[in-house]
């Protein structure tokens, strides 16, 4: 079967639960007419070059794909009717990536834990410039 790559563009003021359930809806579609969903990446909350329908931010979601024709067609027909996606893009590629970006998470949720979990120690640099005061 062919092989696809799909960037999806949801909405940013979606939950990060609502955006997993979203790209399980499209990994439904791909499963019940018999491909594969080789990864699914959520590359996370990322700002715009320019304004689309009015969202200056929207929730990027990658999906690679093993399936027929017919069935990544039946995806394409039914994310342009969902109103929670902003922007798709389908590309046939001969061959699926093996690594992945540095930026990736799994799902949105994880993406949202992993974030907290991340308390960074201040640097010395940091202390020192929060020391530092300045009076008028």
């Amino acid at each position: 079967m062919p092989l696809y790559e799909t960037v999806i563009i949801a909405r940013q003021d979606l939950a990060s639960d609502d955006v997993d359930k979203l790209s399980e809806k499209f990994s439904k579609i791909i499963t019940d007419d018999g491909g594969k969903i080789i990864s699914t990446e959520y590359w996370g909350l990322r700002n715009f070059a320019y304004k689309i329908k009015k969202y200056s931010r929207g929730h990027y979601i990658l999906l690679n794909i093993d399936a027929k024709v017919s069935s990544v067609k039946e995806l394409e027909r039914v994310v342009g009717f969902n109103e929670d996606v902003l922007r798709c893009l389908f590309f046939k590629v001969d061959k699926h990536e093996d690594k992945t970006s540095l930026f990736v998470a799994k799902n949105a949720a994880s993406a949202k834990s992993e974030s907290k979990k991340e308390d960074k120690k201040p640097s010395e640099l940091d202390l020192k410039i929060a020391s530092v005061r300045i009076e008028v």
